[in-house]
């Protein structure tokens, strides 16, 4: 727009896949276009289902190349770029990295290159396999599910497909069966791709001035009129003063910065409350809590193998009878619930829970404006002004006027408006002075969990609390913090297994998303890409690997 704003996309990418013993080697050549947006640099998320990336090597001649991994539970985030700077334009990067175990010995390969809903179009996306002899390969292109669409070619020693371009939201899935493992051939990193020369500086001084307007007034307006109500005039006022006394309004951030550490989770309601407290969303999230909370008082047990498994814990008898009934409803005539693939009742009971915890919320007392459940809304005149503008600039765009650059610094208004509008949304919960009391006790435990060390998960072991603050640790997302401290401390390990089950809901969060989501229609996905158990590559997304890639 105003022939100066580029748009940001991937200009080319190079997928160079390996054998290494059972897994592979991936070798990525990603040429990124920024375009006028200002980001540290690139990032991948690829899922541990074939084993947590190793050896990763990741650099770039024209692009900082600090680079960080994190272990997220169920995928691995691969970040390049300085967290201290941004850069725009076009950019080279090149990342290595290994997947342990891709299960070549079972004589198949299935492999997700990319998986579906990838944001941004690639203009030029080659994928290329050496070092395997391969039969009845695949190659599928599109959404989750698809079939077809594009063809493995054998290019004398190689394998290889390119797609010009690949789509914005389409995955990639290559296989075939193995005939032999063979050394690779060298394949030379392509040339880099042509630059572009323009100076977008001007236009973009005058956007990033009407942006600026947008997204910090935006910001502005809906801390104003989300500010929560606390009690008294400090912070132990605002978190353990009476009820009936003085209030005041303040910002998120000002909670935030009352907020203390405390040794012991809020007393009078669950885990997933706090969940539902500090998040201010019924979601997932909160539902997982749920289940954690049942694991830590024995009203559930779940096992710690492949696949998980669900069953009575010796606790349901003390239950109360709505929940009795649900989980001997969820577990059925067998007393137990296999995880990690699609089961109607945990479907049927999650809604059921999400339900019933917008009802809680609702009625809990906690919010004054927009309680978890609710939509929040911006006040009539100020949606109404930014909806005009929108049509505006949507009829300037349909009569082809997007090149003015007048356009272009309406549309620097309108979006940021708009993208500020929906980010700050959440801003607008307003908590009531004994919903800000509440959170602030549950946002001070979590802190406490959150810089816990070994010792802390000692105490809490010879005070029989283990099993109680591990359900907290997943409710209030430090479960990856506890876990490390479990790992650090001087608990045996029969009472480490036994008293940390409910980490496992956070440890394996796949197999329950396997287990309450319906499978695709029948006829949606092709054959079992080699006939092994675990991956397909007869449909998009039906391979291990995969992930999906981007800008931070």
């Amino acid at each position: 727009m105003g022939g100066g704003v580029h748009d940001e996309r991937f200009d080319a990418k190079q997928v160079l896949v390996t054998p290494a013993g059972d897994g592979v080697r991936l070798r990525e050549t990603v040429d990124q276009d920024f375009g006028t947006t200002q980001r540290h640099g690139y990032e991948r998320i690829i899922p541990n289902d074939f084993g947590e990336p190793i050896d990763v090597v990741v650099s770039s001649p024209d692009a900082p190349d600090q680079t960080s991994v994190t272990d997220m539970g169920s995928r691995t985030r691969i970040r390049i770029g300085d967290p201290d700077s941004t850069i725009s334009g076009q950019h080279r990067y090149l990342l290595s990295y290994t997947l342990p175990d891709a299960q070549l010995s079972t004589g198949a390969l299935a492999l997700d290159i990319i998986d579906p809903g990838e944001e941004l179009e690639t203009g030029r996306f080659e994928v290329v396999l050496a070092g395997f002899e391969l039969a009845d390969t695949t190659c599928n292109v599109g959404g989750f599910g698809d079939v077809g669409g594009c063809e493995l070619v054998r290019d004398g020693d190689l394998y290889r497909v390119v797609f010009e371009p690949l789509s914005a939201g389409d995955g990639i899935t290559v296989g075939g069966s193995i005939v032999a493992i063979t050394t690779p051939v060298d394949v030379p990193i392509p040339d880099p791709i042509d630059r572009r020369n323009d100076n977008p500086l001007p236009l973009a001084a005058g956007v990033g001035l009407l942006g600026a307007a947008a997204g910090f007034g935006g910001y502005r307006i809906s801390r104003r009129l989300g500010r929560n109500e606390v009690g008294g005039a400090g912070a132990a006022d605002a978190a353990y003063g009476a009820a009936g006394g003085p209030t005041r309004l303040v910002t998120d951030q000002e909670l935030d910065a009352m907020v203390t550490t405390e040794f012991v989770p809020p007393a009078g309601i669950r885990p997933w409350q706090g969940a539902i407290l500090l998040k201010e969303a019924v979601d997932t999230e909160s539902v997982s809590a749920w289940f954690s909370d049942q694991i830590a008082v024995g009203v559930l047990t779940l096992t710690d193998g492949t696949p998980q498994v669900l069953s009575a814990g010796p606790a349901l008898a003390q239950a109360d009878p709505v929940t009795r009934d649900r989980i001997t409803d969820l577990l059925g005539g067998d007393g137990e619930l296999e995880l990690g693939k699609y089961q109607p009742a945990l479907q049927t009971l999650w809604q059921q829970l999400l339900a019933e915890q917008k009802q809680v919320a609702a009625a809990s007392g906690w919010w004054r404006k927009f309680a978890p459940g609710s939509a929040p809304k911006f006040p009539v005149a100020l949606s109404a002004t930014v909806t005009v503008a929108t049509v505006a600039l949507a009829v300037a765009v349909w009569r082809g006027w997007a090149r003015a650059w007048p356009i272009a610094l309406l549309a620097g208004f309108v979006i940021p408006a708009v993208v500020a509008g929906v980010a700050y949304r959440r801003l607008l919960p307003q908590r009531s002075a004994a919903g800000s009391a509440v959170a602030l006790r549950a946002e001070s435990f979590r802190r406490f969990l959150e810089a816990s060390e070994g010792k802390h998960v000692e105490w809490a072991w010879q005070h029989g609390l283990l099993r109680e603050y591990s359900a907290w640790a997943v409710a209030l997302g430090a479960a990856g913090a506890w876990g490390r401290a479990v790992a650090n401390s001087a608990v045996p390990p029969p009472d480490i297994a036994a008293q940390t089950a409910p980490l496992l809901v956070y440890s394996h969060l796949g197999a329950w998303s396997q287990a309450r989501t319906p499978p695709p229609p029948a006829g949606s996905s092709g054959g079992s890409g080699g006939g092994f158990s675990g991956f397909s590559g007869g449909s998009v997304g039906g391979g291990g690997g995969g992930g999906s890639s981007g800008s931070w």
